[in-house]
């Protein structure tokens, strides 16, 4: 009985610790036949309960070895609770200039988790808020994009 009662407990340890710390939102949207079209606007929508909390919000992308750019271009949008509209544009460097990706790779698959803004993120109202991310290369269509999402953590 103690060793069973062991070995659960053991097992929740584990799995609690392999969830991502502080992390508030996450949502990943696969793209439909790996082409993200400038047409394709990809939404997310979370709560803000603390206004005290800071943030830090990243570009969570999913490519395979095939994408032919060495960076990405993004139009995001975040409209606040009272529908005021924030619009920013990043770039995302995703390889160095050898070709040499930054992201995790396994197999064909290269995955990047990028960092949207320096500083902490804190969002001024309670409420429901709605981000939305397009791509805005020069590409209408980006071939061998698999998945893009939306990570917020909050910070330590």
């Amino acid at each position: 009985m103690m060793l069973r009662y062991f070995i659960y407990s053991c097992l929740i340890v584990v799995l609690s610790s392999c969830r991502e710390q502080n992390l508030h939102f996450l949502q990943l949207n696969e793209i439909s036949n790996s082409l993200w079209s400038t047409e394709d606007s990809l939404v997310f929508e979370f709560s803000i309960e603390d206004t005290l909390v800071s943030y830090d919000l990243f570009f969570e992308l999913r490519t395979t070895t095939s994408y032919s750019w060495s960076n990405i271009f993004i139009f995001t949008d975040c409209v606040f609770p009272n529908e005021k509209l924030r619009r920013d544009t990043f770039e995302f460097k995703l390889a160095d200039p050898y070709g040499n990706w930054y992201g995790n790779k396994t197999g064909t698959t290269v995955e990047n988790s990028c960092k949207m803004y320096t500083k902490k993120v804190n969002f001024p109202l309670k409420g429901n808020y709605t981000f939305t991310i397009q791509q805005a290369m020069r590409e209408r269509d980006l071939e061998g994009v698999m998945d893009v999402g939306l990570k917020i953590k909050k910070t330590l």
